[in-house]
């Protein structure tokens, strides 16, 4: 069974991936196009990516190639969850082009030395927060089915182990 405070972690893992993405789109448009510093960030952005598929994978990994045990697929709510996970960071996206050229001009001018880092920063954030929720909620359901689980298979063994009579 998988404790309920790595389902929280899960949780706040995927939030902050989401907020930390959309963090470094921001910072991209400080630096020139096709620079090194423009390819860090993008490679910041694949690791931020792959470490948070590579949490979310680790539970069914482990459990493939320790009992042998296929991969659950995952369920119509938790799709359904993670659309809306996806539209939420998305309408922070939209929100960050829309007001950068602006604001980012605006805080130039007020001698803010990375305009685009920190609405990029306060957007990520923002995304994070918001998606926080929906992660926790997801992180309570999938403990109370794992806890579920487990008694049931607790019972199952109480069974197994009774005597015929």
């Amino acid at each position: 069974m998988t404790p309920v405070t790595s389902h929280h972690v899960r949780a706040v893992v995927g939030s902050a991936a989401d907020g930390l993405v959309l963090a470094l789109c921001g910072a991209l448009l400080d630096h020139p196009a096709r620079s090194a510093a423009r390819r860090r960030l993008y490679l910041a952005m694949a690791g931020v990516a792959a470490l948070d598929v590579g949490i979310a994978e680790l539970p069914g990994l482990r459990a493939a190639l320790a009992d042998g045990v296929p991969p659950e697929r995952m369920s119509a709510e938790e799709l359904e969850v993670r659309l809306q996970q996806g539209l939420v960071v998305g309408a922070w996206a939209v929100v960050l082009t829309v007001v950068d050229g602006p604001l980012a001009r605006a805080l130039r001018d007020r001698g803010v030395a990375r305009p685009h880092l920190l609405l990029g920063a306060v957007a990520g954030l923002g995304a994070a927060l918001s998606t926080l929720p929906s992660w926790w909620r997801q992180a309570d359901e999938g403990a109370a089915v794992d806890q579920a689980t487990a008694r049931l298979d607790e019972e199952l063994a109480e069974l197994l182990d009774q005597p015929a009579g």
